[in-house]
């Protein structure tokens, strides 16, 4: 399947702390396929910290994190072109099914982030491609949901801007949603004025 995207590929498995047999049936294919690098979190440090470690670890010159639910079709990958470091992609869901209570939190992150961070993407949360350079430019510090928040306010600040792309949001076919609860939204709460600060002082630090 990936071959329909690149010659030379490489995918980083995330096992954010699993509890059952996720972390010895990934290091088993891993065996077997020497572009498979796999990380693990000897606890669950929540999405942000996921996502940092793929980031940090990967060396190939685009970079895509993508959840392991099934709710992205990777075929989608296809409409992205080769690009420099002054675009990168964002897809966005054109439907969610969210609960009354998701589309809340939705709203208000998209407020946040339009007039705290000037992101004025259609969903800041799904689907990405970046180059691995823009990754180490921005540096991620962020350990919590907000990381993509604190990326692509970077971005912005550097002129980097978004390709965006409309994508399907399929049925979740693995594991449970933990984007609203309260670990979650407690750990995005708490850096929340970071997240203000960081944007701020990489926008002083550029100019």
């Amino acid at each position: 399947m990936l071959s329909l995207f690149a010659k030379h590929y490489e995918i980083i498995v995330v096992d954010d702390g699993s509890s059952d047999s996720t972390f010895s049936t990934c290091q088993a294919i891993a065996t077997q396929n020497p572009s498979i690098k796999l990380i693990r979190h000897p606890q669950n440090l929540g999405i942000g910290m996921a996502l940092r470690s793929g980031y940090q670890n990967a060396s190939s010159e685009y970079v895509c994190a993508i959840p392991g639910d099934g709710q992205f079709n990777i075929t989608e990958l296809t409409q992205v072109r080769p690009f420099d470091n002054s675009i990168y992609y964002s897809f966005y869901r054109l439907e969610t099914n969210y609960s009354w209570y998701r589309s809340i939190l939705t709203w208000f992150n998209r407020f946040f982030n339009q007039h705290m961070l000037a992101i004025y993407l259609r969903d800041v949360n799904w689907i990405k491609v970046y180059r691995k350079e823009q990754l180490e430019l921005v540096d991620p510090q962020l350990k919590s949901s907000l990381i993509e928040s604190e990326i692509c306010a970077k971005l912005y600040k550097l002129k980097i801007l978004p390709i965006e792309i409309p994508s399907q949001y399929h049925l979740r076919a693995y594991g449970d949603s933990k984007g609203g609860n309260w670990n979650t939204l407690s750990k995005a709460a708490l850096e929340t004025i970071k997240l203000w600060w960081l944007v701020t002082f990489h926008k002083n630090k550029v100019q």
